[in-house]
């Protein structure tokens, strides 16, 4: 079975061989290389090398061209992201575009084929899925609604302002909600399946009342409609943390798979999203598989794994791995997954 037949036997909730792997690498990708993340992000033909090196070490049935996640469309947008050059530190936006309603009007329709370094991914995503496509599953980063309406504005007053000004709140939502849709139907276009990334949306982040009034009729009404009229058919919405308070509301985005992150309840994830015959990544600690060793790792991983056995449409992960992990302790979630992941589907 390839990886492709793998993923998407798996997504249409039908038994396959393994559980599909997919680790969470972005700005770690850089460190496989050994350049930095400023450098990469802005290199396509250093992002091509890093994505293969990735596949070569890491054997992951999946491959997210990504790296800077949260910055690449507020960039495009018009925000100053600061670089770091030959750091390890990962790029990050410098200061708020809008600070009121008055500045809504800055914020025009982002073009995917010109704007910022969103043709980098684009093409980068379209040259890996073209010499990989036919037995591995490319995916595109895209910045969910929420987050991106937070680098735009700064996430604390937009917090602020869904209780002083909600109006203000829904209009940036909306534009963010356009923005995501057009940046993951660019990738569509190019055989690429986008992945919503939202983890400003957390309860860690903003509240539940926040993800109900503002982030799930961003999803359920624009994002997740437009991306299926556009072919998307595989879709994940990742908000990470412990997303236990909003597992209904997530639900209720019509996202066709989701995320349970460490510290969240997996228990009641795997019964929900097996009763609503939806897709689950469960994740393994990121700062477990940072901090290693492998051994415990492993360890882990077989917990997971087994508390999940037999679960429908289940994938494997763990958390946004770090730039400077050893990438013994990854290698060592994808061996317990050889040895463990083989579900008996019921």
């Amino acid at each position: 079975m390839t990886k492709r037949e793998r993923l998407e036997r798996t997504l249409a909730l039908e038994p396959a061989d393994k559980v599909p792997f997919v680790p969470a690498v972005y700005e770690h990708k850089a460190r496989l290389v050994g350049r930095s993340p400023s450098e990469v992000c802005r290199d396509a033909g250093l992002l091509g090398e890093a994505l293969e090196r990735e596949l070569a070490l890491y054997d992951p049935d999946a491959l997210t061209v990504g790296l800077d996640v949260y910055n690449v469309e507020a960039e495009a947008a018009g925000c100053e992201v600061r670089f770091f050059g030959a750091g390890p530190d990962v790029p990050a936006v410098a200061a708020p575009l809008v600070r009121g309603p008055g500045d809504l009007r800055k914020l025009g329709r982002i073009d995917p084929a010109q704007d910022g370094r969103l043709p980098l991914f684009l093409e980068t995503a379209a040259r890996l899925r073209k010499a990989r496509g036919r037995d591995l599953v490319v995916r595109g980063a895209v910045t969910g609604p929420f987050s991106l309406a937070s680098a735009v504005a700064g996430s604390e007053a937009l917090l602020v302002a869904t209780v002083e000004d909600p109006a203000f709140v829904r209009g940036l939502m909306d534009w963010a909600a356009r923005t995501a849709a057009d940046f993951g139907a660019a990738f569509l276009e190019r055989g690429v399946e986008p992945v919503l990334f939202d983890s400003k949306a957390s309860p860690a982040a903003a509240s539940p009342r926040v993800f109900r009034e503002f982030v799930l009729p961003a999803y359920r009404d624009a994002v997740v409609p437009a991306l299926r009229r556009a072919g998307a058919r595989l879709t994940p919405l990742i908000v990470g943390g412990d997303t236990t308070a909003i597992l209904e509301d997530l639900l209720r985005t019509g996202a066709p798979q989701l995320l349970c992150d460490a510290g969240a309840d997996l228990g009641l994830f795997l019964r929900r999203c097996r009763a609503e015959q939806r897709a689950l990544r469960a994740s393994v600690d990121a700062r477990l598989v940072h901090a290693g060793p492998p051994d415990a790792v492993r360890a882990e991983a077989r917990r997971v794994l087994e508390a999940a056995a037999g679960q429908p449409g289940l994938l494997f992960g763990c958390g946004v791995v770090a730039y400077d992990c050893e990438p013994s302790h990854v290698v060592a979630l994808r061996e317990a997954r050889d040895a463990f992941g083989r579900p008996p589907f019921r």
